[in-house]
């Protein structure tokens, strides 16, 4: 890679104005600054007020309509036309090293087309968020590394392989296209189909917990703090449902009573799921439940296609 990485960012956001101007703050001081950050933003109520951050050549793209993750990604990647695309969830906060860590780790290894760094908690940052997300054997689950346990030096300051790119991923732009980038039929978890879709076209996707990053999300103890996501959020709720559903129609096993078998399997994250309901406020039990069973009809039983419905064009 001559010179130095070009990078484009790309932060989805909703209603999360502080958590913004946060991670915009982090970014400023990038060893290597970014070449365009785009904001794409379907808040209600006209969307953030951010400050100015000249060096991050800022500029917000705002949806009409709630476009939830994976479409605001899409949307947000059209924007540049630097080498590398950086997704970045705003809940996030970044070392300085960030870009230029996670740049390094794709430098001159053409096959190596993706990476995310180790992820902490921002209030408890002696804790894991996750190290990488590789699967299970059975493949019905992610193996999270280091998930809600201590920092562990036995994990840290290594290249890991992963199936999923949760939370913060630098990408190549040409690997991106080149597969349609993200499936928009999975509104909010599409970041373990792009792993799939990377790898199945020749590429490697790594972890690299040389770099770590934090995620400013409620730690462990807090009450039911796996929740705080999808309690507030019907919309959300449904779509991660069907998300669970779908991906595991394209990419799990499958054998013989297959909806029996994943609805098993599911039960592992909807039962928390229900529990949370119960011990968090939220704005109506009935309209959560309502959007599990729509979520889990919409993502077992409803219309599906195993490539991108939309496919992501430069």
């Amino acid at each position: 890679m001559g010179g130095r990485a070009r990078i484009d960012i790309v932060i989805p956001t909703r209603d999360r104005p502080a958590k913004l101007e946060a991670l915009l703050g982090d970014l400023e001081a990038q060893t290597l600054p970014p070449a365009s950050t785009v904001v794409v933003d379907d808040s209600r109520g006209g969307g953030p007020v951010m400050s100015d951050h000249p060096e991050l050549s800022l500029r917000t793209v705002h949806l009409p309509e709630r476009g939830f993750i994976t479409r605001a990604k899409n949307r947000g990647a059209r924007e540049g036309t630097s080498e590398f695309l950086a997704f970045i969830d705003d809940d996030n906060r970044v070392p300085p090293n960030l870009l230029e860590s996670l740049a390094r780790s794709l430098a001159d290894r053409p096959r190596r087309v993706a990476v995310m760094p180790g992820v902490l908690y921002h209030a408890r940052p002696d804790l894991v968020w996750v190290y990488a997300a590789p699967f299970r054997p059975d493949r019905w689950e992610f193996e999270l590394i280091g998930r809600n346990r201590p920092r562990d030096p036995r994990w840290e300051g290594r290249i890991l392989g992963t199936d999923a790119l949760p939370n913060l991923s630098l990408v190549r732009r040409e690997a991106f296209a080149n597969v349609g980038g993200f499936d928009e039929s999975f509104p909010v978890n599409s970041s373990g189909d792009l792993c799939q879709r990377l790898k199945r076209a020749g590429g490697e996707v790594v972890a690299d917990t040389g770099v770590l990053t934090r995620h400013d999300v409620e730690p462990p103890g807090s009450r039911a703090f796996w929740g705080a996501h999808s309690v507030p959020d019907p919309g959300r709720t449904r779509y991660e449902v069907a998300d669970w559903f779908r991906f595991h129609r394209r990419w799990g096993p499958r054998p013989r009573g297959f909806s029996a078998l994943a609805t098993y399997h599911a039960l592992d994250f909807l039962v928390p799921l229900l529990i949370a309901m119960m011990v968090r406020p939220s704005p109506s039990l009935r309209s959560l439940l309502g959007a599990i069973g729509r979520g889990y009809l919409e993502g077992l039983v409803g219309p599906f296609v195993d490539a991108p419905t939309a496919p992501f064009r430069a």
